[in-house]
């Protein structure tokens, strides 16, 4: 549903359907009688439009912010990548040369199958595998020098912020506005178009004008929404670039 061509379609559509019922209204409504609900019209169009313009300002609040958080989470799931590369360059082989290839797995996994995954609303079973080999890497007996015992328990503390990181991606993936609200936003729309129809100007050009300007208006804000609220997919999306990159220096400290 979020793409351009859908996002130009429903900005469109409803400027043609707003349009057709203004239409449909001026052909047997007659024109004095709607002029005698102007007053009443515009004191009931100016609180609706009142109140849905604050629940849209307050819903692409909330979705914004949901948007910069994922991109800031993503850029910390990475961030622990890089500390686990890093600190598996101080552990003795064959467990660095294990840590290395299941982040390089771990990494592949999520840019190449758990993002297309989250943009269809699921997670990837191949990074459920790719997290269990990388605890598994660290499944290893005592280590006996102190220094790889310092460096094992802080990458056990980092290999669990990663994996928390991960499943706040996956919840955030599935987006935040419940079904309830858009239910609310679509129809608090359609009303507060519905409204314009009970004005009478005598050129129904100019009022049409007005009325598919307002439509338009309200389905692009809708559609933002949209966009936002699932921040992995769609038209505004956080890519997983940062993983791409991540991949390189994974692959530069691994052992030769």
């Amino acid at each position: 549903m979020d793409t351009i061509l859908n996002g130009v379609l429903i900005i469109g559509g409803s400027m043609a359907l707003s349009v057709a019922g203004l239409l449909l209204v001026r052909r047997y409504a007659d024109l004095s009688w709607l002029k005698q609900h102007h007053e009443v019209a515009s004191y009931y169009f100016l609180i609706v439009g009142t109140l849905y313009s604050v629940l849209v300002a307050f819903a692409i609040y909330v979705v914004w912010s949901g948007f910069k958080e994922a991109g800031d989470d993503l850029q910390h799931e990475a961030t622990e990548v890089a500390d686990l590369s890093r600190l598996s360059v101080l552990m003795p082989d064959p467990m660095r040369r294990n840590i290395s290839n299941a982040l390089i797995e771990y990494l592949h996994s999520v840019v190449d199958d758990e993002f297309p995954a989250m943009a269809e609303g699921r997670d990837s079973q191949r990074t459920w595998q790719a997290v269990q080999n990388l605890w598994g890497a660290y499944s290893v007996g005592s280590l006996d020098s102190p220094p790889y015992q310092a460096c094992f328990a802080e990458s056990l503390k980092h290999l669990t912020q990663l994996s928390d990181f991960r499943r706040t991606r996956l919840f955030t993936s599935r987006g935040s506005v419940p079904k309830s609200m858009w239910y609310l936003l679509v129809s608090g729309g359609m009303l507060l178009v519905a409204f314009t129809y009970l004005f009478g100007h005598d050129s129904v050009l100019s009022q049409a004008c007005m009325t598919a300007t307002l439509a338009g208006i309200l389905a692009f804000s809708l559609f933002i929404i949209v966009s936002l609220d699932i921040p992995y997919s769609g038209v505004a999306r956080v890519t997983p670039q940062i993983f791409v990159v991540e991949v390189q220096h994974v692959a530069a400290r691994a052992p030769k």
